[in-house]
């Protein structure tokens, strides 16, 4: 039933792809224990989705919600569930180890900004993609002629721990990555930015965009390269189910 549910995702995501949730979130607000989507029909199958808090704009927190998430991913897998007929248990997870959950059993979906890669395509399934995004750095305003990651090497740059940003470091990184700061999440690598801690994070351009957008009054910028190739977010499935 799950790989008939995740065809259904890839077209709905064809019409879903690139449209962004226009709802707010708040970045620092307490995480929920869990949220639940459920069909009338209590004998149907509930699937687990971990994902991270707020990686927006795709998970958000949202204490005014009843479930307690809102966001992209979370109107796209409510709609898949409710044509396909089954229920939805979203868990919140930390970013490192949530795939060895998924791989566990413990979960049956990851969702919240998951990018699809050839060596994660070896141990786990995934949707076809719902949303297609290009790497980016948000960097104060006088950082922002650089044209490429080149431009900023050797400055400090933040990114999240485990994620696919890790692989960009030698376009930037000085000797064993001195200039590399980690972080937990998306928004702590922004939120280093903001606070004048690091001079830039890496990442995807949509949650960085998004920040921008929302601190307008930190003056910082979106830099690209366009040597890098379009990525794309998926949901990874248990491949053992």
């Amino acid at each position: 039933m799950k790989k008939v549910a995740f065809m259904l995702a890839s077209a709905l995501a064809l019409t879903a792809c690139q449209k962004q949730s226009e709802r707010q979130a708040e970045p620092t607000v307490s995480e929920p224990a869990s949220a639940q989507t459920t069909t009338n029909n209590v004998n149907v199958r509930t699937y687990t989705v971990v994902t991270e808090l707020n990686t927006v704009p795709f998970i958000i927190r949202d204490p005014n919600q009843t479930e307690g998430v809102t966001g992209f991913e979370y109107d796209l897998l409510t709609e898949i569930a409710k044509q396909q007929g089954f229920n939805l248990k979203f868990e919140l997870h930390p970013w490192q180890g949530i795939f060895t959950t998924l791989n566990d059993g413990k979960a049956d979906i990851v969702a919240g900004a998951v990018t699809y890669t050839n060596e994660r395509a070896k141990i786990m399934d995934f949707s076809q993609p719902h949303y297609e995004y290009h790497y980016a750095m948000l960097v104060r305003e006088d950082l922002a002629k650089a044209k490429n990651f080149e431009g900023l090497r050797g400055k400090k740059i933040a990114l999240q721990r485990g994620s696919v940003s890790e692989s960009l470091i030698p376009m930037f990184g000085v000797k064993d990555g001195e200039n590399v700061q980690y972080t937990d999440t998306i928004w702590l690598a922004t939120k280093a930015v903001l606070s004048g801690v690091a001079d830039g994070a890496v990442g995807s351009d949509a949650p960085l965009g998004y920040y921008a957008k929302e601190y307008p009054e930190s003056k910082t910028k979106l830099v690209q390269d366009a040597s890098l190739p379009a990525q794309h977010y998926v949901f990874a499935v248990d491949r053992k189910s």
